[in-house]
């Protein structure tokens, strides 16, 4: 046995013959004796408190001048991402006065039809930049400025950076009005916090804002799960599900089921909270899981980097959310999960033992302001079988020279018969047995369909697809893309191009593939305008657009040969153009033109002549 201060950490090393052996580590020495018949186990407890220690004294000012209540709270589990700020409701409508929570400068402002749609950056003397997303509008001043830019670029979607002196703003200045632009799912005004020198996005939580909650989170269910082999949960080597039921205070698993696991195990927990005033399922602010005596997890939501931010992937239980679509949040870490909001663990949050017993876990979930629920149960464990070794996971610090390179770490590359796939270093967050199979061509496309790996496992980074385009007519190359097949048999543009013979793009999905075209041009549907119409008195013209398959690309219109700024709404398909008297002119005729291009360069144009 050994004893290692100032990391946390304990590892027990077992040899058939007994004896012990020590060995030193940077500025760490450790001794390790002790027996296990027949058997080499290695049992590795871990705990690095890397937390980053919040001590902030800023209180912004509210953002609204409504009622304080919230959507949605920090880091939230997301597709894909952790959610980087929090969501104030803003009562179901539009145009709340957005106010400016500190004194400094409008340093960024960007305006898209997806994403935080219009949104505006305040960077603040304190070290601190806000972030208001999916406004309806900036104040005049904002306005102005962000018009003047698109008509010189000739581009509605515009990133701004202003110098520090164009847009100052004080501490209360009304700077926009709440929406529903970009990828909202309904009105609301998304705020962020940010470090503006690391760009890492902070709980807003930290700085006041009056939010209220006394509703302590909510545990649905708990997974656990045989890591390694010769594990086993209650006799079976698949992930076991348990439903929650809560019992005076505390929650246990309901109808207080046996739990007996063999070998390494973890745990995952379904949980959501809600706040004051609100029904949302919101994110719960730390998660915690003791066995015995032991912290072996903890996570708190305090801060992370953007750059890591698709690390939820490995986060939550992937494949069950795909299957599923319930985000278990994983109390373990696997090996190639680098995310910061984990504060404690020991063994990445894998429990095993030495000796058979029975054996006293409690998982706590807390919100923000304090409220905490806790799930008590217990286990009976066993090691694995005898002569069935359990697969240790050693951390990179043991890994001896010479030993086999992780899948994970290294560049992957798989080729086969029409097909290259290759999956750069870091991509993947745990080891795989890589798979790939080839099923003859789908009726109207241009290849045999390979279904490459499984997509209930995520990916980090893209994978490159090269398929063979032995098959495409040279008229089509220009048109050609990688069409992802889904197990319903929908069909969707995975992007791409063809080069030198074959058909290549880069996907962050595992699935099946195959060689397609787009050769319809979009769709443009006039909405409230015809050829000859009298527009007198109608505030814009609008059109529905759309795309069979590789999606909207471009759009621009003209009004007498001048470029005019249309407003894309992607959510609801919308374009449209808002009259500007300092820029037509009133009671005449005028010519309109409007073109959409796809992502394939198919184009579709309307033109019109109308009066206002």
């Amino acid at each position: 046995m050994f004893r290692v201060t100032g990391f946390g950490f304990w590892v027990c090393l077992r040899r058939a013959n007994g004896s012990g052996f020590g060995f030193a580590f940077g500025e760490l020495t450790v001794r390790v004796s002790s027996f296990l018949k027949g058997s080499l186990c290695l049992f590795l407890l871990f705990s690095v408190n890397n937390a980053r220690a919040q001590q902030i004294d800023t209180v912004f000012r509210q953002p609204l001048d409504i009622p304080v209540l919230l959507s949605a709270t920090f880091a939230e589990l997301r597709a894909n991402h952790l959610h980087s700020g929090i969501d104030f409701r803003t009562q179901g409508t539009t145009g709340h006065k957005i106010y400016a929570c500190e004194q400094g400068y409008v340093s960024r402002i960007s305006v898209s039809s997806a994403g935080y749609g219009n949104a505006l950056y305040i960077t603040h003397p304190n070290g601190y930049t806000t972030v208001y997303g999916h406004l309806d509008a900036f104040n005049d001043d904002i306005t102005a400025y962000v018009k003047q830019q698109q008509y010189e670029q000739e581009r509605f979607a515009v990133n701004l950076y202003p110098d520090t002196t164009r847009l100052p703003v004080k501490r209360g200045d009304v700077v926009g009005f709440s929406g529903n632009t970009g990828s909202s799912g309904g009105p609301h005004l998304h705020f962020e916090v940010r470090d503006t020198k690391t760009e890492e996005t902070i709980n807003p939580l930290h700085f006041g804002l009056g939010v209220r909650d006394n509703i302590a989170p909510i545990m649905r269910r708990m997974a656990v799960y045989p890591i390694g082999e010769g594990s086993t949960v209650n006799g079976s080597t698949d992930r076991l599900i348990l439903d929650l039921e809560k019992s005076g205070k505390t929650y246990r698993i309901a109808g207080m089921k046996k739990l007996k696991v063999v070998g390494k195990v973890a745990f995952g927990i379904d949980t959501y909270d809600q706040t004051y005033g609100s029904v949302n399922r919101c994110g719960p602010y730390s998660i915690r899981l003791w066995v015995d005596s032991f912290m072996m997890f903890s996570q708190t939501m305090d801060r992370f980097s953007f750059d890591e931010s698709r690390y939820i992937n490995s986060l939550v239980d992937y494949d069950y959310y795909i299957h599923h679509q319930v985000r278990f949040n994983r109390m373990y870490i696997e090996p190639n999960n680098r995310l910061s909001v984990y504060d404690r663990q020991l063994d990445r949050g894998i429990t095993s033992f030495p000796d058979s017993g029975i054996h006293k876990a409690l998982v706590v979930v807390r919100d923000f302001h304090g409220n905490n629920s806790r799930l008590n149960f217990t286990f009976e464990y066993a090691p694995g079988a005898p002569g069935t070794p359990v697969s240790p996971q050693i951390p990179e610090m043991f890994m001896l020279p010479g030993t086999h390179e992780s899948m994970y770490k290294r560049k992957f590359t798989h080729v086969q018969p029409g097909l290259r796939v290759t999956i750069p270093a870091d991509a993947l967050y745990n080891e795989i047995d890589f798979t790939c199979v080839a099923s003859r061509r789908p009726k109207g496309l241009y290849s045999d369909a390979y279904k490459i790996h499984n997509p209930g496992t995520p990916l980090h980074k893209a994978m490159t697809i090269e398929i063979a385009a032995d098959s495409l007519p040279e008229r089509l190359r220009e048109k050609a893309l990688v069409v992802q097949i889904e197990p319903s048999g929908r069909r969707s543009s995975a992007g791409g191009t063809y080069r030198d013979g074959v058909v290549c793009t880069d996907s962050r999905v595992f699935g099946e593939f195959a060689i397609g075209v787009d050769t319809v041009p979009p769709r443009i549907t006039p909405v409230n305008i015809k050829n000859g119409a009298n527009m007198r008195g109608v505030p814009n013209i609008r059109f529905k657009i759309g795309d069979n398959f590789s999606g909207i690309n471009t759009y621009s219109g003209w009004i007498d040969g001048q470029w005019a700024l249309f407003q894309y709404d992607a959510k609801n398909d919308l374009l449209y153009y808002c009259f500007d008297t300092d820029r037509l002119t009133k009671n005449t005729q005028h010519a309109l033109e409007l073109k959409v291009t796809d992502s394939k360069g198919n184009t579709a144009e309307y033109r019109a002549k109308f009066t206002w």
